[in-house]
């Protein structure tokens, strides 16, 4: 599947006190296929600059976004991933992903993360029933009902 033509929806909500802005692919939600991708990717990048709510800066929000794009062209054609979305939270960008090769991603993100010039981890780890991002597709359905109520 390929993001680019892929229905986002981007939400608000706080956590730790501050806000947090969270942007998910909705076409997942109904992906036949999608627990195949066992394999959840995290990846954490602290950015540079961030304002007083701890959210990037507007150049550094377009750094982040052109970083993640770099992340998602690879992983997207040159291995089986699905690209979740990003939650930007106080001084961090999580960008999600999930996986059937968490060998090959892993190479990759070894190889690039180094290059991106700021703080970053990342975490690979087995979530057949994709649990660590069942609460964005929860508020996702939330969501949808209020609309339709």
């Amino acid at each position: 599947m390929n993001s680019e033509n892929s229905i986002y929806t981007g939400y608000e909500f706080e956590m730790f006190g501050f806000p947090a802005v969270a942007i998910i692919n909705t076409d997942l939600k109904n992906l036949a296929n999608r627990f195949e991708y066992d394999h959840s990717v995290f990846i954490d990048i602290i950015p540079d600059a961030h304002n007083e709510l701890g959210q990037p800066s507007e150049e550094e929000f377009e750094v982040l976004n052109a970083i993640e794009k770099k992340i998602i062209e690879y992983l997207e054609t040159q291995t089986e991933t699905l690209h979740v979305g990003h939650v930007s939270l106080y001084r961090k960008r999580e960008i999600i992903f999930y996986t059937k090769t968490p060998e090959t991603v892993e190479g990759f993100l070894n190889s690039f993360m180094p290059l991106v010039e700021r703080e970053n981890k990342a975490e690979i780890e087995e979530d057949p029933e994709w649990q660590n991002v069942a609460g964005f597709y929860d508020h996702i359905n939330e969501s949808n009902e209020n609309i339709s109520a």
